[in-house]
C-alpha cells in the first residue's frame, strides 16, 4: 500500500477512545473470547427475535390451513417444551391448503355433514404436540333412517377417518414447527453467526476481547466529542 493510501485510510478511520478497537481488529484469540462472551450474554435471542419466530410460526400455520389459531411455544430443551396452537379451524381453510383433508372433508360433506373443528388445551401449563386436543363436531340434518344403507355404514367410518387424520396432522405440524424453531434459535448461537454480527457492529473492545463500549455508547461518545474530538484512531 502506498504511503498516500495509508494516510488516507487512517484519515477516514472512525475515531474511538484510545486503546479500544473494533471486533475485526482483535487477535484471533481475543475474537474467540468476544464470541464466547456474546454467546453467554443473553442478547442472542431477545424479545424481538422471539416475536419474529412467533410470527413465522403463525405464517407457517396459515399456509397449512390453520389461519385462525393462536400459537404458543417454549424452546429451551426442557421437559414440556414445544410448540402448540389452539382455536377454531375452518373446514374451507383446510380444503384450500391440504389436499388430503380436502378429500376427507368433501366426502363427509357429500353425506350431508357440516363440520366444526376446535383445537383445545390452551389452559395447560405446557404447550407441545401432546397438549392439544382436536375436537370435531359433525352436524347432519338428515335422519339416519332416510339415508341409503351404504351411507349409514360409511358415514361413521368417514368421520373417524377425518378425526384421526387431523389429530395426526396437528401433531406432525407441531413437531415441524418445533424443529424449525430450534434450528432458528441454534443458528443465532453459532460461531459464524456471532462473528458476522459482531463484525457488523460498532462495539468497541479491550485488547483481550472484553467488550468496553456498546454501539449505542460509542455513538453517544462520538456525539459528545463533536467534530473536534482529540481521541486517537
Amino acid at each position: 500500500m502506498k504511503l498516500s493510501e495509508l494516510r488516507q485510510k487512517y484519515k477516514l478511520a472512525p475515531k474511538r477512545p484510545k486503546g479500544l478497537r473494533f471486533f475485526d481488529e482483535l487477535s484471533d484469540e481475543a475474537k474467540e473470547f468476544a464470541i464466547e462472551n456474546e454467546r453467554n450474554s443473553g442478547r442472542r435471542f431477545d424479545d424481538d427475535e422471539a416475536s419474529f419466530l412467533t410470527e413465522d410460526f403463525q405464517n407457517q400455520l396459515a399456509e397449512k390451513g390453520f389461519e385462525s389459531v393462536k400459537v404458543f411455544w417454549s424452546l429451551g430443551y426442557c421437559q414440556g417444551d414445544g410448540v402448540a396452537f389452539y382455536g377454531r379451524v375452518f373446514a374451507d381453510d383446510l380444503k384450500a391448503k391440504d389436499i388430503n383433508a380436502k378429500k376427507l372433508i368433501e366426502r363427509s360433506e357429500a353425506a350431508g355433514d357440516e363440520i366444526s373443528i376446535e383445537i383445545t388445551g390452551a389452559n395447560n401449563r405446557y404447550h407441545h404436540r401432546n397438549s392439544m386436543t382436536v375436537e370435531v363436531d359433525f352436524e347432519n340434518e338428515a335422519d339416519d333412517d332416510d339415508l341409503p344403507a351404504r351411507l349409514k355404514i360409511a358415514r361413521p367410518v368417514w368421520r373417524e377417518d377425518f378425526e384421526s387424520y387431523l389429530s395426526d396432522k396437528v401433531k406432525e405440524i407441531s413437531s415441524e414447527l418445533e424443529k424449525s424453531g430450534y434450528a432458528e434459535i441454534d443458528y443465532c448461537y453459532e460461531d459464524e453467526t456471532i462473528k458476522r454480527d459482531l463484525s457488523e457492529r460498532d462495539d468497541l473492545y479491550e485488547k483481550d476481547g472484553t467488550r468496553a463500549m456498546s454501539e449505542y455508547e460509542f455513538e453517544n461518545w462520538k456525539k459528545s466529542e463533536g467534530l473536534f474530538g482529540k481521541a486517537a484512531a
